[in-house]
């Protein structure tokens, strides 16, 4: 039973973490559900995009409101110039349409994410068998080792 449950586990971890890729499309064609990511030119670096700071190279999220001169988003994740990437809780944001370099869609690759699911599934149940079943308690030991030291 534990063996079940922490294969489901594991399973269900690598799925919600899943394979996914990027897609270009045009800023007309942002969805206002689903993931995007915006590549910011150099120009960007140097300005103040509010809650989200300065020295953005990119931003994920999710697409609020598109108009000829900028996006609005709610960010999940800024990627940084000089520092590591940065995550936010849907902070919103307005970035100017003439920063934005490129815009690409965040795609879920389903197969991909359930072969590797099932992959590793495979492994850890493989290696618990190989290893007697793996037999794990969290009761406290009765006595000492048998044949130990």
């Amino acid at each position: 039973m534990r063996r079940r449950l922490f294969a489901a586990l594991t399973l269900v971890s690598v799925t919600i973490s899943a394979c996914s890729t990027y897609a270009p499309i045009s800023m007309q064609l942002a969805p206002q559900a689903g993931t995007v990511r915006l590549s910011l030119s150099d120009a960007a670096h140097v300005e103040n995009f509010g809650v989200l700071g300065s020295q953005i190279s990119s931003i994920e999220g999710e697409v609020k409101a598109v108009s000829d001169s900028s996006v609005t988003i709610a960010a999940s994740e800024v990627g940084r110039t000089a520092a590591d990437n940065d995550r936010f809780r849907g902070e919103t944001a307005v970035i100017p349409a003439r920063y934005i370099v490129s815009v690409e869609r965040k795609r879920v690759q389903v197969a991909r994410s359930v072969l590797v699911a099932g992959l590793i599934t495979g492994a850890v149940i493989w290696i618990g068998t190989s290893l007697g079943g793996g037999s794990v308690s969290y009761r406290k030991p009765s006595g000492p080792p048998i044949g130990g030291q």
